[in-house]
């Protein structure tokens, strides 16, 4: 299967067309009778079952005319990928951000079932764990979906729940042959076809096989007798289907046809967890040059041990059947130490490269063991921007995810927690609340193993705040109120005011507006006794700022509009004095115009909501633009403009029914009463 959220293409593609052929009858069959199509294709690693379904959506476009959804299973570590990340990485797919998407798993699969309800789709998750990851995909009214799994083996849980199962048989003689035969080039003409064929048989007519075995002799004819001679000496027979030996008796003579260098790089890197990894990771891991490891990297591209999903960039990875081989070929070669300073210059590596990017992203404050690492490691490393930041974490984050676990498993308990702190805000603005959990749990355990009373405070107050966002209150607090017990007994006094701050923000979601105001209140005070060397003026400064914002939610929460009233609008002053809280600005108007429409002032409410709605779309939140589009709709309704308060509430829908929101069924109600 892929190793990669990236479709796979098999160049060329040996036709097999009868599979092809009933998979697609079956979408018709469901076409016909108003159903969604669900389906799986199985067959042993090797044989090109994920190659398959990609050819399959090519080659049937009038089934399914849009691009496909590719979601991966399994990451590089071989654990399953779980519900709420597939079903987030899903949504992106169809264009919906990370920012508008629901928090919890449930939230993400319902909005998913909402945007394709009139669509024609094909979504697939390769490389299938357990059914848990693709049952809640099928929609029950939205009959243009074709759902497929793809698994090693056969799956009769799925076929219980009515999945029709597929799988390709082995190349045929002559498909093999001329599979082998495509990868071999011109090289082909130059070789005996009788040695030819002999050498497609030992391949088994798999495909994986007869590509690596292709690449070794193409431009080298020399070397089709020698790799022949060495796998009779082998004893290789023809390899049956799910005989694992067999394959890796032929990868055997592969191996052993590779320098020293390349043998050690295959082991190496492929030990790793890397979903897929660059030029520099690879030197940090090999202690060698980035220009003599990529010229490593492109030789093991070269003979197909190593895939190239995105050329641009230099980035490489393991066919699933290759890493397994590269890692077993390393726990057995390579002794334990080698392994581990591998792992360690692996896991170091990413933490040298995210710490100053996470850094740019996020003005949350750090810990000091954290700030001390960022000044150690990233001393020497270029300024970069926080776009250029951004991008960095998109393409590395799943890697920063399994560093963390790496980290764990190898006990490097001090690595561990930071590499969490780091990670940090790309978790929390893909939303991906799994890893989040998962990660700051093995974080958290770290911190205790190593006896970081700070670094405990900052995990707690890390999963505290994803608590938080799955309305998981009683989790939430229990964090908080260790993170705020250790920040007293340290004196860190922005970890104080910090958790006093979440705790009241856990207490507004629950309704219980009265505690909240308590909490903020507390954390205000802590800020005002607080010296400029516990908090800078700036920061101080910011904090009163939030404060207030959040202390007019909860006022307007309890029903004191005109308080409410009165703290936005001394929050709406903080943030213009400061041009570069556009964000914060445009939600403080928010807050103020709830205010002012509460108070039967909708007027105001419409010019506070204006300037909102324009600053939100400045920064580009659909999400806020939406919601503060329906309140501008209220207001106007308010000052009886239907015609206008219509306008306002389309252009609410229009976000709402784009990603799959529930208040999508409301406000058309009302567009429906207004119109009528």
């Amino acid at each position: 299967m892929s190793a990669n959220a990236i479709p796979p293409w098999a160049n060329p593609f040996v036709p097999r067309e009868p599979v092809m052929n009933d998979m697609a009858a079956h979408v018709r069959w469901c076409r016909e009778h108003g159903h969604p199509s669900s389906m799986y294709v199985y067959g042993l690693e090797g044989l090109g079952v994920s190659c398959l379904v990609t050819q399959f959506w090519k080659e049937n476009r009038a089934l399914v005319d849009s691009p496909i959804i590719w979601l991966s299973g399994r990451h590089a570590d071989g654990s399953p990928v779980p519900l709420g990340e597939l079903a987030g990485r899903a949504l992106r797919q169809v264009g919906v951000p990370d920012t508008d998407q629901g928090a919890t798993a449930a939230e993400k699969i319902d909005s998913l079932h909402r945007v394709w309800r009139e669509m024609t789709r094909l979504l697939v998750v390769d490389d299938l764990d357990s059914s848990a990851q693709i049952l809640p995909f099928v929609p029950v009214d939205a009959p243009g979906m074709v759902i497929v799994a793809t698994s090693s083996f056969r799956r009769r849980d799925l076929e219980q729940h009515e999945f029709a199962a597929f799988t390709p048989d082995l190349l045929s003689t002559e498909e093999a042959r001329a599979l082998f035969v495509a990868r071999l080039g011109d090289t082909a003409a130059s070789l005996d076809p009788a040695l030819v064929d002999e050498l497609a048989d030992y391949c088994g007519r798999l495909p994986l096989l007869i590509k690596v075995l292709a690449a070794q002799i193409r431009d080298r004819p020399p070397m089709a007798h020698s790799l022949l001679r060495e796998l009779q000496k082998s004893g290789l027979l023809l390899l049956k289907l799910g005989d694992e030996k067999r394959m890796r008796t032929f990868l055997d003579t592969t191996y052993e046809n590779l320098g020293d260098v390349e043998k050690f790089a295959y082991r190496l890197l492929g030990f790793l967890p890397a979903a897929h990894f660059g030029v520099e990771a690879a030197a940090a891991v090999l202690d060698a040059e980035p220009d003599e490891v990529y010229l490593v990297l492109e030789k093991l591209t070269e003979l197909n041990l190593l895939t190239s999903p995105d050329r641009h960039q230099a980035r490489y990875a393991f066919h699933p059947v290759l890493r397994d081989d590269a890692r077993a070929r390393a726990e057995s070669t390579d002794a334990p130490d080698i392994r581990k300073r591998a792992v360690t210059a692996w896991i170091t590596w990413y933490l040298r490269e995210t710490l100053p990017r996470a850094r740019k992203v996020s003005n949350r404050w750090w810990v000091r063991p954290v700030t001390d690492l960022l000044s150690d490691l990233a001393r020497d490393l270029p300024e970069f921007t926080r776009p250029e930041a951004l991008d960095w974490l998109e393409l590395e984050g799943d890697n920063v995810i399994a560093a963390v676990r790496a980290a764990h498993g190898a006990q490097l308990h001090d690595l561990v927690w930071p590499l969490c702190v780091a990670v940090w805000k790309y978790l929390h603005l893909h939303g991906l609340y799994d890893a989040w959990i998962d990660t700051h749990l093995l974080g958290l355990a770290s911190a205790r193993a190593v006896e970081s009373r700070l670094g405990i405070m900052q995990m707690t107050s890390q999963l505290g705040a994803v608590h938080l966002e799955l309305r998981e209150f009683g989790r939430a607090r229990e964090c908080f109120a260790e993170s705020l017990d250790i920040a007293r007994e340290q004196q860190h006094v922005l970890g104080e005011q910090s958790a006093l701050e979440w705790l009241g923000k856990i207490a507004a979601a629950e309704g219980d507006f009265g505690t909240a105001l308590t909490a903020y209140r507390q954390s205000w005070e802590v800020t005002v006794a607080a010296t400029e060397e516990q908090i800078s003026p700036t920061d101080r400064a910011r904090v009163f700022s939030i404060l207030r914002l959040q202390q007019a939610r909860a006022e307007f929460g309890a029903g004191d509009f005109q308080r409410a009233r009165e703290c936005a609008e001394q929050a709406v002053g903080d943030f213009d004095a400061n041009p570069g809280e556009t964000d914060n600005r445009a939600k403080a108007r928010l807050a103020l115009g709830r205010a002012h429409l509460a108070l039967g002032q909708a007027n105001d409410a419409i010019a506070v909501f204006d300037k909102a709605l324009q600053l939100f779309t400045e920064e580009g939140v659909d999400k806020q633009q939406a919601i503060t589009s329906q309140l501008l709709g209220d207001a106007y309704r308010a000052v009886h403009q239907p015609n206008t308060a219509v306008a306002s509430y389309k252009n609410a829908l229009d976000y709402y029914v784009r990603t799959g929101k529930a208040e999508a069924t409301t406000v058309a109600a009302t567009i429906a009463e207004l119109e009528t």
